[in-house]
């Protein structure tokens, strides 16, 4: 048994919350179970799927990426894009249950040429400011 001056301790404030998060880091939660601060940092943007559109086939089904959980811890927002001319074609938050909130069921083009659309996954940083994958 380790000697009492080696054990740790843990003081909460606020009715707040502690969680030990994948290899043993502790997150401390504020009282409406938040972790933006200190588990914020480990969201990294990326990229959650591709798909390329265009006449003969304008539709991209994105009712798979639909529902709680389908989201990385930390993400935030989401955005559909299409990458060669960086047109948005939507965008949102991502709730606490890492769901992509108002995700559309599909993306429709109306153009011939090859369109190359992303399902972007982006972090807000401590500014309010977004990053998003580079593509």
């Amino acid at each position: 048994m380790p000697d009492k001056n080696d054990r740790g301790k843990i003081t909460l404030f606020a009715k707040g919350r502690i969680g030990v998060l994948k290899g043993g880091m502790i997150a401390v939660l504020n009282k409406n179970g938040e972790c933006r601060t200190c588990c914020g940092g480990d969201c990294e943007p990326y990229i959650m799927a591709r798909k390329t559109t265009n006449s003969a086939d304008p539709i991209w089904d994105l009712t798979p990426y639909q529902g709680p959980g389908k989201a990385r811890n930390g993400s935030t927002h989401w955005r559909i894009i299409e990458r060669s001319y960086r047109l948005t074609y939507g965008n949102g938050t991502v709730d606490e249950y890492r769901e992509l909130v108002n995700l559309p069921d599909q993306f429709r083009t109306s153009y011939s040429y090859n369109g190359y659309i992303e399902l972007q996954i982006g972090c807000e940083d401590e500014n309010g400011n977004i990053d998003w994958p580079y593509t």
